[in-house]
């Protein structure tokens, strides 16, 4: 397969056992009327049907393929290409979803200057089993408000997931492997505060939903979701919870997990310590019925109660 050095853009691709949603965005790839990049695939899968596709296919762009000796997992897939990256620039892409359009890649690199070091952009949610786009973009103004104060992204992911980013290619580990159901968020929180970002409001990105994500099995699982929430405390402290907003999304986590006591939570911590707030949230939660505290009113009103007495404890 072609390599190409000193390309302006390296698009990595972790991939897995999904050659259907690969030959797709690959597709996606070969239309783009942008020509200075290269990919590079990193393979994490159980058995060598993506190598044999890959030598297959005639492509007019470069492409290295490397074979993971072990399984690297989310999210040190996303990024294991990397190091073999020529491009001044990063693209890191989910191997299901693709490019929207053949301007695509094209809105990046005309974005590209001096001043950014990140540059975002908005996307169509795509779902596999109805065959429906959303446009999820947001505006310039949403953005600068999440520029603002990045922990909003706890009660609301509205950036997407990686594959809406372009960062520059400078040995920055933007995505901690000790993360998988906040490993995005924790990531753009730190893009957010340590660097200068631009952000594109069209939809660059087609970004699928569908039954093979990583993140369906981590989705309220108390032994993921509960570690990472306080992994993500004990690095942020009293930031990640002093709006009104993200406080509730750390109020809906116990009320999601029907988490009702101290020994539970702590049964989920790995010996994390467990925040003052966070215990007079569970209290508070095991005393409101559930019946209140499943409804709408019911449990923004236990909420707010809760954040004007405990948020700074």
């Amino acid at each position: 397969m072609l390599e190409q050095k000193n390309c302006e853009i390296s698009i990595c691709i972790g991939t897995y056992n999904r050659i259907h949603y690969l030959k797709r965005l690959l597709e996606s790839i070969a239309i783009q009327k942008y020509k200075n990049f290269e990919v590079i695939i990193t393979d994490d899968s159980s058995n060598d049907s993506i190598e044999q596709y890959l030598k297959t296919i005639r492509v007019w762009f470069p492409i290295q393929y490397i074979r993971n000796k072990e399984t690297l997992g989310t999210p040190k897939n996303w990024t294991a290409g990397i190091p073999y990256a020529s491009g001044q620039w990063i693209k890191v892409m989910h191997d299901d979803d693709y490019f929207s359009d053949a301007d695509s890649l094209n809105a990046f690199a005309n974005a590209i200057d001096d001043e950014k070091e990140v540059i975002f952009s908005g996307y169509n949610a795509y779902f596999e089993s109805t065959k429906h786009y959303i446009n999820k973009t947001i505006d310039e103004r949403s953005f600068q408000k999440i520029k603002k104060n990045p922990f909003l992204l706890l009660a609301e992911n509205k950036i997407g997931n990686p594959s809406v980013v372009l960062f520059k290619n400078n040995a920055n580990a933007w995505y901690n492997p000790s993360y998988k159901w906040l490993v995005d968020i924790e990531g753009y929180i730190r893009m957010l505060q340590t660097t200068t970002c631009g952000y594109i409001d069209k939809p660059l990105i087609n970004m699928s939903y569908n039954d093979s994500q990583v993140t369906n099995s981590c989705f309220r699982n108390p032994s993921v979701e509960v570690y990472e929430w306080l992994l993500l405390f004990q690095q942020y402290g009293p930031a990640s919870t002093a709006s009104l907003l993200v406080y509730d999304a750390w109020w809906r986590m116990i009320r999601n997990l029907k988490i009702v006591t101290l020994s539970e939570l702590q049964s989920y911590a790995r010996a994390l310590p467990i925040p003052a707030f966070l215990k007079k949230i569970i209290a508070l939660q095991h005393a409101i019925p559930r019946t209140i505290l499943s409804t709408g009113v019911g449990s923004k009103l236990g909420m707010c109660i809760s954040y004007l007495t405990h948020r700074h404890e």
